[in-house]
């Protein structure tokens, strides 16, 4: 079949009526659950960078010698400009790691925390059915 439509325009009524049927026969099978509450959903978080370089902040408030160091201060971050600039955005990059790092082990650890929490009741219904004297 994969043969015969490899040279035809694949239809899109046909692509979601496909599409559909193999979703019921999949969840008819037991691979999809109709209850998504257990799944969270991902907020996208704001790009605002948490580490930045700041050159707007090299100025000098003093009266008389306020002009000559904040002059001795820009020409100083104009030479050093990219390269902290460059720096800023490695640590950023480097927190946003950590922090994708750590929320898929915070979601790995609930997930594990749900089965064990399940698999000590069932334990426990185990223990007292056993506990129970049996009919004959």
């Amino acid at each position: 079949m994969a043969e015969k439509r490899a040279g035809q325009a694949v239809r899109p009524e046909e692509l979601v009526a496909s599409l559909k049927s193999r979703v019921k026969s999949e969840r008819a099978a037991g691979a999809y659950a109709d209850d998504l509450s257990a799944f969270e959903l991902e907020i996208p978080q704001a790009s605002e960078p948490r580490v930045r370089f700041r050159p707007e902040l090299g100025f000098s408030s003093r009266p008389v010698i306020g002009r000559p160091i904040t002059g001795m201060k820009r020409l100083l971050l104009r030479l050093q400009l990219y390269v902290f600039d460059d720096l800023a955005r490695q640590a950023d990059g480097a927190i946003q790691g950590v922090e994708r790092r750590l929320e898929v082990e915070i979601a790995t650890r609930e997930r594990l925390e749900g089965e064990v929490r399940e698999l000590e009741a069932r334990i426990r219904e185990l223990e007292n059915a056993g506990r129970q004297p049996r009919e004959r």
